[in-house]
């Protein structure tokens, strides 16, 4: 097999920043965004909050509403609210793409992919050339999926070879986590347990993703129709221990009317979202019910009011939670009954990769030309809500809401809290959910009952004297009573 050129460096190109002051954001009819929600004029995040509103109004990109979709870099108004900590964005084993190609650091995996590169092209029964020219068909394509002046420094024969490497690289590794397949225990073999831990999250990163059309010209070549079908759907269901779902519902192959994902991350986040049973034309009216196209800044009274309860706040006035039968994250419920509420959630595996997905994905969703109902982020920003103490962890993992993967309930606590959302609240997809919550929660006839076996009858031992104190009482006036008036024949 003919030996692949080493790839140089590329230069990194930060997006220029401006700074405006205004207190509102107008919003053109032909495009919505969600409210930005600021609480509090002294919160450390405040300048970035304004900073990514006006990038999301569209102030800095000179009012240009048709943007081209691309594989974008995570706005540098977040990298800085991290304040220098970006191991969640930045590939720790092995690039994909040309935004972090060449990094000392990931040589490791670079030295790999030739040999996998080796393997994937021999198991198709293909030559290289098949392959090569398969990239060179779509190189241009490609190319236009990266930022402008990101792919300048290469020519399209090193920019195939790199597409190559890459592409094969990741379609081993899925088609090997797909099939349950034992060659992963060739990235442990050759790259160490510890490297091989952190793949998983690199093919995850904002700043790391393939085309799938590249992935998909790739795929062509090395399976069958059937094989290659739904094997990134497997992929996805293996991560989530499901059973693989029906392609005819969940497939990442969207309908006619709408847009293919561009890329591996975006597809993670259709799968998420998907099977929800709402017009997106409704959220984005609900989110200005008045007709008004504007974003107020909201006081901190306000801000307090509209917040949701931790979990534990939640019970003690009567709110169950429960496991829904839905994977997506858009499918949270709340049923107010007579004397308790009920509140469906999805069920989440919480694992060591969860945090830098959840971090990514909430990055994508900030670049200005990806959707805009931002559900991931309201999803963690709904979370964080309700999860402030281990105990919060507690009751979810005891339905099976959460699955703990981490260790301990705090760990669970520190993860959604150090996600940050830069306090783009609920509005739109959970907002109903919310306030629906405030008035089960603000309804005395409806939590009196609840509120007071909670503070009072929560402790077994406390029903049991209750009970036998009862009793004794009972007793004693029926005592009381014959005595007083004893039976006459």
């Amino acid at each position: 097999m003919t030996e692949l050129p080493t790839m140089c460096g590329i230069k990194r190109v930060d997006p220029t920043n401006s700074r405006s002051n205004n207190a509102t954001i107008d919003i053109s009819d032909e495009f919505e965004r969600p409210h930005v929600l600021i609480a509090d004029e002294s919160c450390h995040d405040n300048t970035v909050i304004r900073e990514w509103s006006e990038v999301y109004a569209g102030d800095r990109i000179g009012n240009n509403l048709s943007w081209k979709r691309r594989i974008e870099k995570v706005p540098s108004l977040m990298r800085r609210a991290h304040k220098g900590d970006n191991q969640e964005y930045d590939p720790r084993v092995v690039s994909l793409g040309p935004y972090h190609h060449g990094k000392q650091e990931l040589q490791l995996a670079e030295n790999q992919k030739h040999s996998i590169l080796h393997k994937f092209i021999s198991d198709s029964g293909k030559q290289f050339d098949d392959f090569y020219n398969k990239v060179l068909e779509v190189i241009d394509y490609v190319r236009s999926c990266y930022i402008e002046g990101s792919t300048c420094d290469y020519n399209d024969q090193e920019f195939a070879e790199m597409m190559l490497l890459d592409g094969c690289f990741l379609l081993y590794y899925i088609e090997c986590m797909s099939n349950r397949r034992l060659e992963i225990w060739e990235f442990v073999h050759h790259m160490g347990m510890f490297a091989a831990k952190y793949i998983l999250s690199d093919l995850f990163l904002l700043e790391n993703q393939l085309p799938l059309q590249l992935l998909e010209a790739l795929m062509s070549e090395r399976f069958k129709e059937d094989e290659r079908g739904g094997m990134i759907e497997n992929f996805f269901a293996v991560m989530f221990a499901k059973a693989p779902p029906p392609r005819s519902k969940h497939s990442i192959s969207r309908r006619e009317d709408e847009k293919q994902p561009l890329h591996l991350l975006e597809a993670l986040r259709t799968i998420l979202l998907s099977n929800y049973d709402e017009d997106k034309q409704r959220i984005q009216s609900s989110l200005f019910p008045s007709g008004r196209k504007e974003l107020p800044i909201c006081d901190v009274k306000e801000y307090i009011r509209s917040s949701i309860r931790p979990v534990t706040e939640l019970q003690a006035k009567g709110i169950q939670f429960k496991r829904s039968n839905s994977v997506s994250l858009k499918d949270i419920k709340f049923n107010s009954k007579c004397f308790y509420g009920q509140l469906s959630l999805p069920s989440r595996i919480i694992n060591a990769q969860t945090k830098t997905i959840y971090s990514n994905l909430v990055a994508y969703e900030m670049c200005p030309s990806t959707p805009n109902d931002c559900g991931i982020t309201s999803y963690i920003s709904f979370m964080k809500s309700l999860i402030c103490q281990p105990e919060d962890v507690r009751e979810l993992r005891s339905k099976n809401i959460l699955i703990n993967c981490l260790g301990n309930d705090e760990d669970v606590v520190k993860m959604f809290k150090d996600i940050i959302t830069y306090d783009l609240q609920k509005f739109g997809i959970y907002d109903r959910v919310r306030k629906d919550i405030q008035n089960h929660y603000n309804n005395k006839m409806k939590t009196w009952m609840a509120e007071l076996i909670y503070r009072h009858f929560s402790n077994p031992w406390t029903v049991v004297a209750f009970i036998a104190a009862t009793s004794l009482l009972i007793l004693s006036f029926l005592q009381t009573y014959f005595t007083i008036s004893p039976t006459h024949h």
